[in-house]
């Protein structure tokens, strides 16, 4: 098992710190991956997740958890994942929460993604979000008090139906759970999903965006390594030598002594010396050819495509003149997929990477403000909100939305 420890410390004090931790439906906006969270019971959780591009799910349990203290876990299903989540008071307003996984990998990617530590990254950074996410709200949006010590739950009092199982979602990816309020003699009565109630008669739902930052960085791509080495190579060239010899002829002659011979009693010496030439070798060094190493910079434009995540609050009307509201999103996505595979199936994007534009439309057509209105009125608001969030991108997407706002009103 590959085991990964991180730490971050939150201002706030610990049982907010703990709270928080318990109440699953606000885990989607500051965990990565996370699709769906089924409450089962007190200790036990059903994950959905992406992990490594593919969907998986599992099952998790609740083996420890004292409040204000610590939460371990296991998992039930796919693949094993053990860990415990810990809170330290430092001061009473700061706390230090703790994660340690001991989880296996399954398969290539998810191997590949532990020895680059993209997993470690990825825990750090949600712990990260999880500090400016209960920092920036200053209380937690629910509670759960309750105990479990080998495997028996004790003392379950809350203030909100979550469970520590949230600890669990970390070890493969994270996602949400439900929270349930009744508020009395009110009106206001049911489930609420990640809602903080602030009075008798008020339920308030955070509406949480992501922001896409693409930055860069510098990775090694390859090179050239060039290595200089000596070779000798033979080579010949002809030379002409000249070489003297000393021949001595003897020979018989008879002929009176003359004057030139008059001293030729006397002892004389005579010599006569020779030359030779040889082969004088000579090496010269010259530069014949040059090697140059640089490297050559080109820049390039890439478009980086991505999803973000809002959560977006729709509102359902009880009179049954409002029936678009109480239809839901669901009802069209038959038809929006149709509209995708007819116009935005060469966009580059996927169906799920499109389909918030399709829910801006539907939002947009249950907006209580925009009831009544036909679409010149409400444009350029529409666009305004939109162009907050994606900026520069109305006009490539804005027949689309027109497209949801009219199917959601009934008029396409």
């Amino acid at each position: 098992m590959s085991r990964i420890e991180k730490s971050i410390d939150v201002n706030v004090p610990v049982h907010t710190a703990y709270n928080q931790w318990t109440q699953f439906e606000s885990f989607p906006q500051f965990m990565e991956g996370v699709e769906e969270v089924q409450q089962l019971d007190n200790k036990r959780l059903h994950w959905r997740a992406q992990i490594g591009g593919k969907e998986k799910e599992w099952d998790a349990e609740i083996v420890e958890q004292e409040p204000d203290q610590r939460v371990a876990w296991r998992s039930l299903s796919g693949a094993p994942n053990d860990g415990v989540v810990t809170f330290e008071p430092i001061d009473a307003d700061t706390t230090r929460v703790t994660l340690a996984l001991d989880y296996e990998p399954e398969g290539f990617l998810e191997n590949v993604g532990s020895a680059l530590g993209l997993v470690s990254g990825r825990v750090q950074g949600d712990l990260n979000r999880f500090k400016e996410f209960i920092e920036s709200r200053g209380a937690e949006t629910g509670a759960w008090r309750g105990e479990i010590h080998g495997g028996q739950t004790t003392g379950a009092s809350s203030a909100g139906a979550g469970t520590g199982a949230a600890a669990a979602a970390s070890s493969a990816s994270y996602t949400s759970g439900t929270t349930s309020s009744t508020t009395p003699s009110t009106g206001v009565t049911g489930q609420t999903h990640g809602a903080t109630t602030r009075d008798r008669d008020e339920a308030v739902l955070p509406v949480v965006e992501e922001q896409l930052n693409v930055g860069k960085r510098e990775v090694e791509t390859g090179g050239v390594r060039i290595q200089t080495r000596v070779e000798e190579t033979p080579v010949e060239e002809q030379v002409n030598l000249r070489e003297e010899r000393v021949n001595v002829d003897r020979r018989p002659v008879d002929r009176p002594v003359s004057g030139a011979d008059a001293n030729a009693f006397q002892e004389r010496t005579f010599e006569v010396r020779t030359t030779a030439e040889e082969a004088v070798v000579q090496k010269q060094a010259r530069v014949v050819e040059e090697v140059v190493i640089g490297k050559e910079v080109q820049e390039r434009t890439e478009t980086v495509r991505d999803t973000v995540r809002r959560t977006d609050v729709e509102v359902e009307g009880q009179d049954r003149e409002r029936t678009v509201a109480a239809s839901g999103y669901d009802v069209y996505d038959t038809d929006f997929r149709n509209r995708f595979q007819t116009y935005g199936a060469n966009s580059g994007y996927t169906y799920d990477q499109y389909a918030p534009v399709y829910r801006y439309g539907y939002n947009l057509a249950n907006t209580p403000g925009y009831s009544g209105k036909d679409w010149s009125a409400i444009e350029t608001d529409a666009q305004q909100r939109w162009e907050e969030r994606n900026p520069n991108t109305w006009e490539q997407f804005k027949d689309d939305i027109r497209y949801a706002w009219d199917k959601a009103r009934g008029k396409a």
